[in-house]
């Protein structure tokens, strides 16, 4: 989603994201699912990241935040067309790892986030958003046929996943559920870090 009214929400949730877990000044980030490169933007001027991957599977996304964030330049940007259950990166190349919002539309998403386990330096952050909650994912498989088969995670099977890849969480998040009624935010956001 690319709207304005996803841009404010993706600011709430950013803003929840750096109460959590902080900033990283300086640091070699990852977006996931990158979409329109919004998030980009984010990790860049509110989190301080130096350098900025992202990914996203749709080339049309890729080429819309390409657009939109070539006055970053390439030496702080780079994007690219991937899928995030196998990240071309090597092991321990992250300081964080961002997901707003799309490990959850991810029918293998357990190797998704063992990938984010993989690719986090130690002591590395990822910041999560996802929408988890059966209710709000029902109308899910009328929008695109991947998801009538897929077993989305419950809030306590993602946060159980992230600690099983060592993604320590601890009480690093929170669950707006009113919000998360509208669409626009999920309903599980937080912060973990890799042990």
């Amino acid at each position: 989603m690319n709207s304005p009214l996803r841009a404010l929400a993706q600011a709430y949730v950013a803003s929840r994201m750096e109460a959590m877990g902080g900033t990283l000044e300086g640091g070699h980030a990852l977006e996931v699912g990158c979409g329109g490169g919004g998030g980009v933007s984010i990790i860049i001027d509110k989190f301080g990241a130096d350098r900025v991957e992202a990914i996203d599977l749709d080339p049309e996304m890729i080429a819309l935040a390409r657009r939109r964030l070539a006055p970053e330049g390439s030496r702080r940007v780079h994007l690219s067309v991937g899928n995030v259950t196998s990240l071309n990166a090597e092991d321990g190349t992250f300081d964080a790892v961002f997901d707003f919002g799309a490990i959850h539309l991810v029918p293998a998403w357990r190797d998704a986030i063992a990938e984010v386990a993989r690719v986090l330096k130690p002591q590395g952050r990822f910041f999560f958003e996802a929408v988890t909650s059966h209710a709000l994912r029902a109308l899910y498989p009328l929008l695109t046929e991947g998801f009538a088969g897929m077993d989305p995670p419950t809030a306590k099977l993602f946060l159980s996943e992230l600690e099983a890849r060592g993604i320590n969480v601890d009480r690093s998040y929170i669950q707006p559920r009113l919000l998360a009624i509208t669409g626009w935010v999920g309903d599980l956001i937080g912060v973990g870090r890799r042990v």
